[in-house]
């Protein structure tokens, strides 16, 4: 992937067209070897989540935060960048699970538990957290990592995964269905159960990169603003998304009667909600000039999926 100055939609689309086929390589090499990786009932389950498309923003964000830490991205670093995004596969075929949300087509396939039934989609999901880990920490030994640095990235990706994060945020998210929650109590939860992840994909790219303190604290208030533009777009987008498009049922926010930006700022208030957290996330990158970060802003309240 390059980035060029001055990025317009189609050298972004470009660049992210790029970036989701270098993860997607990475990710089937590593569903090929998930049969040495995990026990044996769990291969084909655990297979199948890491193989089914998708965004692929948070690698995105973990290459582009590397790259504005002063780094060239590397195989390895790609290696680095799966980290976040089989943390985000593992919540999402446990979000899909009949006890949460109870879906039956993620990515435009039928969901986990659909096709392997739900004991081993459980466990496999629970089996692609350590597998992160494991992932993670064999990739900064290739970049050369010192051991303290190493640990200082599996800290950041299991606290964005955890109760301060998203799992804490997704059980706050359950707790506030059926009920009516306010604008601090709604931004809240998705700080935790959206933004955490985002967060700490950027962070695990820049320490990696040897950032300064002063790009971690620019690129952290950058994912926060960015976490919250995300989650109000992916609420309007189940909402009036095109399911093709979006490759699961839209109006699940409706149906479990999730409190959602939408129903408390109707539509048109949660678009102009999105596009002023995305204007605050690239106010964020005053002390790190990054035309493919500030891109990816407007880029998460514009998609159409």
């Amino acid at each position: 992937m390059t980035v060029t100055a001055g990025m317009d939609g189609a050298e972004l689309e470009r660049l992210l067209g790029a970036g989701r086929r270098e993860i997607d390589e990475e990710m089937a090499r590593l569903a090929a070897l998930s049969g040495s990786l995990v026990a044996p009932e769990l291969a084909a389950p655990v297979e199948y989540a890491l193989s089914t498309r998708g965004k692929r923003l948070r690698p995105i964000l973990c290459m582009a935060a590397y790259r504005a830490a002063g780094g060239q991205v590397s195989d390895a670093v790609r290696r680095l960048a799966l980290a976040p995004e089989i943390v985000h596969t593992y919540s999402l075929v446990h979000d899909d699970l009949p006890c949460m949300d109870d879906d039956d087509l993620r990515r435009g396939r039928p969901t986990v538990h659909r096709v392997h039934g739900v004991p081993l989609a459980t466990l496999a999901g629970a089996a692609l957290l350590p597998l992160a880990v494991h992932v993670l920490t064999e990739a900064g030994r290739e970049l050369g990592l010192d051991e303290a640095r190493r640990a200082g990235l599996v800290v950041e990706l299991c606290a964005a995964a955890g109760g301060e994060g998203m799992v804490g945020g997704q059980l706050r998210d359950l707790e506030a269905e059926r009920v009516r929650v306010d604008g601090p109590r709604l931004e809240s939860i998705h700080r935790a159960k959206t933004g955490a992840l985002l967060v700490a994909s950027l962070r695990i790219g820049a320490i990696a990169a040897g950032a300064t303190p002063r790009l971690l604290d620019d690129l952290t208030a950058y994912g926060e603003a960015l976490g919250l533009a995300f989650q109000i777009a992916d609420d309007v987008l189940d909402v009036v998304g095109d399911p093709d498009a979006l490759g699961k049922v839209s109006g699940r926010d409706q149906r479990l009667e999730k409190s959602s930006y939408p129903a408390l700022y109707g539509l048109e208030g949660a678009r102009a909600l999105a596009r002023e957290r995305a204007e605050e996330a690239k106010s964020a990158l005053s002390g790190a000039v990054s035309q493919e970060l500030a891109a990816l802003a407007d880029y998460v309240v514009e998609r159409q999926r």
